[in-house]
């Protein structure tokens, strides 16, 4: 592979060298994260979305380099539970700039939220508003409401939100109840392809504001995460820019006429933000096609191929004009632990260095030590 092509310019922000200086020293499975092109997508998004405040996913990638890094150029934070508050929470981030954006929370994480003053909550049924009345009756809260998932990835809406005819019923309830009704919450699920599912969101939004409109007073609204990978048109139709031009008309419109507009994104921030080197540790030839056995697998930072249904690159740092199709399977016990299956790769051999861009959403996050098998140690450059 030649290492001046496009791709590996694009994606891997270090030469071949830096790369093996890196594994010298600190061994692999190693992921790996660029401040650099973490700040660049977040001030991209700030550029796309202006006047609106992102309340980062923390669930995206929870790493505390990560939180520090964004709060110190402003961001707030997406939190839903009691241990991603304290997470944020430790690292010097105050109350008012975390959301707590699970519909359905249990109550240690409410009772904490109330103890250091989270207010900001989403709810999308009654027994939650039950829930929150009896904990934390002080809460602004937000009524989430389902949205179209049609070229998402992860169908959000399948577990979270209510119909969106309901919204101003649930509303209604929460003021009846003695509790704060502040805004509207969607998210379309994530990655979307498809914008036209924020616009549909967007209207119904509008809609649920004018239908309540004279009972309760709508001052939030919230617009989720589910942003794509991509940050230019350049890149693809399906990028941020391209999205931002669709989308921002109608949040600026809601910004002028007073709404305090937020978003959630987590994978556009982080994902494109950290790569991993995993190291060759096994090689067999079965039924005819070579497999290659890798240090890091499905339990571990390719934990995004099952639970965020996730396709990568997989870039060696040997060259070869020869390529031939391969199975890349992780290090543990388990038949399930494959990553990846007809992969076009050179020839490899034992203790090859292979490189894995834009693995840093819903991956690091999700690993496990299953078999005893660490998680990959996360290092800043």
């Amino acid at each position: 592979m030649d290492r001046t092509n496009q791709v590996w310019e694009r994606a891997i922000p270090v030469s071949e060298e830096e790369i093996i200086s890196l594994v010298k020293q600190f061994d692999t499975p190693l992921f790996v994260v660029s401040e650099e092109k973490l700040l660049q997508n977040y001030r991209a998004f700030q550029e796309f979305f202006p006047g609106i405040e992102i309340f980062y996913a923390v669930k995206a990638n929870p790493h505390p380099f990560i939180i520090r890094t964004l709060k110190e150029i402003g961001s707030s934070f997406d939190v839903a539970s009691f241990q991603e508050i304290e997470l944020v929470s430790s690292q010097g981030v105050p109350p008012g700039r975390m959301i707590f954006a699970n519909t359905i929370k249990r109550k240690k994480g409410l009772r904490y939220a109330r103890q250091i003053g989270v207010n900001l909550m989403t709810y999308d049924n009654e027994e939650e508003l039950k829930k929150i009345a009896m904990v934390y009756p002080e809460a602004q809260l937000l009524v989430r409401i389902k949205t179209p998932s049609n070229g998402s990835r992860a169908n959000l809406s399948y577990k979270f939100g209510a119909e969106p005819d309901m919204a101003p019923e649930l509303l209604l309830q929460a003021k009846n109840m003695g509790l704060k009704p502040a805004g509207i919450s969607f998210h379309v699920g994530s990655p979307c392809s498809n914008v036209n599912n924020y616009l549909y969101s967007l209207q119904k939004v509008r809609e649920i504001v004018e239908k309540v409109s004279g009972e309760i007073s709508i001052s939030v609204i919230d617009i989720g995460g589910g942003f794509p990978l991509s940050l230019y048109e350049e890149e693809g139709d399906e990028s941020l820019e391209a999205f931002s031009k669709a989308i921002n008309p109608h949040l600026q419109e809601f910004l002028k006429d007073g709404y305090r507009v937020i978003a959630e994104p987590g994978r556009v921030i982080v994902g494109s933000a950290a790569f991993l080197i995993t190291k060759v540790i096994g090689k067999a030839v079965r039924s005819g096609i070579t497999w290659y056995y890798l240090d890091d697998g499905i339990y571990g930072t390719f934990s995004a191929i099952p639970f965020d249904k996730a396709t990568f690159r997989f870039l060696p740092l040997r060259e070869s004009k020869e390529e031939l199709p391969a199975v890349l399977a992780g290090p543990t016990c388990d038949s399930l632990d494959v990553v990846a299956e007809n992969v076009l790769l050179p020839p490899l051999e034992l203790e090859d260095l292979i490189v894995v861009p834009d693995i840093g959403a819903y991956s690091w996050a999700s690993a496990t030590n299953f078999n005893g098998f660490e998680r990959a140690q996360v290092v800043m450059i």
